[in-house]
């Protein structure tokens, strides 16, 4: 992969950050441009990076701010300025995904960005068609070392592990499948308080967590299967870590990169009925084997295709 590039990265989103620090090695964390002052420290941490006309500027979505601070940058150099699009048109429900998104396609209109990268098959497809420079990047995460599974015989722990409490992640939907499997406990990240009172008044089995980027593979290893069924997803982050730690995980029908037979026993395609979940996990249980080794093999050939799309977004 070529090495003249720098990913620069916000920490607004948690899942975000633990995956796209993995696909793209050379990245460095700037801050959200709330002031002037941190958009002016942000400038220098960028400028410090510039190494040559020929090295790649590359920023993981616009937060506000960014706008106005690529386009400073674009006034100084010739670097090719490159954005990879950190939301998906369904979550233009929210003002601040909606405005950073529409100054996005402003700068590559007026030439500012040389190009778009877009992590969802159909989002890369309709704006290639208007006419945007764009870029299919297929989203990725990929371990060298082998974990230890860690889970013990007894009850079947599920974890459920969602990064953000917005709608779009089907919280309460998923916690819900703990009252469909017998002898089981949901392991969840303890996002609010108020997934902790809907256990209790449902009489679900659980235990509250605090999840982070230092303890999540620990926890993940402690389950038989890991749920992660949101409603619209452009980052798969929770499934691809369970998948590559040996954890079987369940997703919801927003992906776009897995084949028929994974899709068989990974794949929910009624997200908000907690009945079908709970019938996806149980079938997900018994061909765990099955499943594991389909996914290793499936894998080896999605790494390549995933690092070629980078390579293209890169060219």
């Amino acid at each position: 992969m070529q090495e003249n590039y720098t990913l620069f990265y916000g920490e607004k989103k948690q899942e975000d950050t633990f995956i796209i620090k993995n696909m793209f090695e050379n990245n460095e964390k700037i801050e959200i441009g709330w002031t002037e002052k941190e958009i002016t420290e942000n400038l220098k941490t960028i400028e410090n990076k510039i190494k040559n006309d020929n090295e790649q500027i590359i920023f993981f979505g616009i937060e506000i701010g960014w706008a106005e601070m690529i386009r400073k940058i674009r006034e100084k150099h010739k670097n090719p300025i490159k954005v990879i699009c950190n939301t998906s048109d369904a979550l233009l429900y929210y003002d601040y995904e909606r405005n950073n998104f529409f100054d996005l396609l402003k700068l590559s209109k007026e030439n500012i960005i040389d190009k778009i990268g877009f992590l969802k098959k159909g989002q890369y497809e309709v704006y290639k068609k208007k006419k945007y420079n764009a870029s299919y990047i297929l989203e990725n995460y990929k371990l060298d070392s082998k974990y230890e599974i860690k889970n013990e015989k007894g009850k079947i722990k599920i974890g459920i592990y969602p990064l953000n409490y917005t709608w779009d992640k089907n919280i309460f939907n998923q916690l819900s499948v703990g009252k469909f499997i017998d002898n089981s406990i949901i392991n969840y990240n303890e996002l609010d308080y108020k997934m902790t009172e809907f256990l209790k008044i449902m009489k679900i089995n659980s235990k509250a967590q605090k999840i982070n980027e230092q303890n999540i593979f620990n926890n993940i290893l402690e389950n038989d299967i890991n749920i992660s069924c949101s409603f619209t997803e452009y980052l798969h982050t929770i499934f691809f870590l369970s998948m590559e730690l040996g954890v079987p995980c369940i997703t919801g029908n927003n992906e776009d990169f897995l084949n028929s037979e994974l899709k068989e026993y990974l794949v929910v395609e009624a997200e908000d009925n907690p009945i079908k979940i709970a019938e996806k996990l149980n079938k997900c249980i018994q061909n765990k084997e099955k499943i594991m080794e389909s996914y290793e093999i499936w894998k080896k050939e999605y790494n390549k295709k995933a690092e070629n799309s980078i390579k293209e977004f890169l060219d």
